[in-house]
């Protein structure tokens, strides 16, 4: 009796324990670029939690990958949400295109 008790609260733990369910989404999306007077130096990418996300977060991540970089321009933002059991947990995935202009 123990034992067949004791397995079905294992299996409950292990079903709650995989019963994460996560979704992204686009939040925004800035697709411009300078008109001229500009090289691309690469692609930057971070995820912050909702609380620290922002341009300049984006814009340090750049100057530290890239010691020349002086924008960050055609910004991409998704939002990522994990929900578990009542538990919500939201993280930003942030990238942009790092330039240095002339």
């Amino acid at each position: 009796m123990k034992k067949k008790i004791l397995a079905g609260l294992a299996a409950a733990a292990a079903a709650i324990a995989f019963s994460a369910c996560t979704s992204v989404v686009p939040v925004q999306g800035n697709n411009q670029l300078p008109a001229n007077g500009y090289k691309i130096l690469g692609r930057v990418t971070t995820k912050t939690s909702s609380t620290q996300s922002g341009y300049t977060k984006l814009l340090a991540e750049a100057q530290k990958q890239y010691p020349g970089a002086d924008d960050v321009v055609n910004i991409l933002v998704d939002k990522k949400t994990t929900i578990f059991l009542i538990f919500v947990f939201q993280t930003y995935e942030m990238s942009a295109l790092a330039v240095d202009y002339d």
